[in-house]
């Protein structure tokens, strides 16, 4: 009789969680920094199957959100190559893109120039999925909107 192993509040075989397992370690072999940061994803919140997921669905908690900025934010920082912290970089400005769409809600301290800026950097990245873009170009548009007033709508910043 298979083991069961315990995920949230199912229980599930050692069989299906290695299947699992195996079908993520398949569909990310070719990119190891997307794996990586689809891991960081699911280890915030089981429920995501991918960091693009978590920063282009308006059905992502805020809080998530947050716990994702500090997470890609520590990706960003200490990456161990390049494409690590690039992609760390495009999670975390994309994690304060998500909560400004899809909550209203500004989590970060950093000027709107700056975040422009950096969503820019999203858009011109060709291995960004496009559903990720769109949350790109609408966090733009609400920065656009806001022009450079000091507290366009309500923070939320824990650091």
């Amino acid at each position: 009789m298979p083991t069961p192993a315990r995920s949230g509040t199912s229980v599930r075989t050692q069989r299906e969680v290695l299947a699992e397992v195996l079908r993520w370690a398949t569909e990310n072999a070719s990119d190891p920094a997307t794996a990586a940061a689809d891991w960081l994803a699911r280890d915030i919140d089981p429920n995501i199957r991918s960091a693009a997921d978590m920063v282009s669905s308006p059905f992502i908690p805020l809080s998530t959100l947050k716990r994702a900025k500090n997470v890609f934010k520590t990706l960003l920082v200490a990456g161990e190559t390049a494409e690590d912290r690039l992609l760390g970089a495009n999670l975390y400005v994309m994690s304060i893109a998500a909560a400004l769409v899809f909550h209203d809600v500004r989590i970060s301290r950093q000027s709107s120039r700056a975040l422009r800026r950096a969503l820019r950097r999203v858009l011109e990245d060709t291995t960004v999925p496009e559903m990720v873009h769109e949350t790109a170009y609408r966090a733009i548009s609400l920065l656009d909107q806001q022009g450079e007033r000091d507290d366009p709508i309500a923070y939320d910043v824990d650091d």
